[in-house]
């Protein structure tokens, strides 16, 4: 009996799987940050160890999830198929688009650049997914 051989798309899913799970999780971690800023102050004062430990996970989730999408591109690069190649294209760049808008609004506090990230951040989230979805 034969072993089944890996196929083109099994490396893009795994990796587009991946993708999805890191950058909702920055998701999740960006929103319970942005939700528990004090209101007199409301430029994040972290009073509490819990609150470092959340802006550090939405930090860190956003570092990976750049490297994700960049592994996914180069992955759905080699897979030869163009849906998967414009969609990890669609992510990369949404992922860059929130990362510059998350280092503006870590610079200005401006919470215009707050929801440039957040609406970035979903969007890479659909076409994460639509990876998931095309390399069935």
């Amino acid at each position: 009996m034969t072993q089944p051989a890996v196929g083109r798309n099994t490396p893009v899913l795994i990796a587009s799987s991946v993708e999805t799970i890191l950058l909702m999780g920055a998701f999740l971690a960006g929103t319970a940050t942005m939700l528990n800023a004090q209101m007199p102050n409301d430029h994040f004062p972290i009073h509490a160890t819990w609150m470092a430990a959340l802006l550090s996970a939405h930090v860190s989730l956003a570092l990976l999830s750049g490297l994700g999408a960049a592994l996914l591109f180069a992955l759905s690069y080699l897979s030869d198929r163009k849906d998967l190649f414009y969609l990890s294209l669609l992510t990369i760049v949404f992922v860059g688009i929130a990362a510059a808008g998350g280092l503006a609004f870590y610079a200005t506090y401006n919470y215009a650049f707050s929801y440039v990230m957040a609406v970035s951040l979903l969007i890479a989230i659909i076409t994460s997914v639509g990876c998931v979805v095309y390399s069935l």
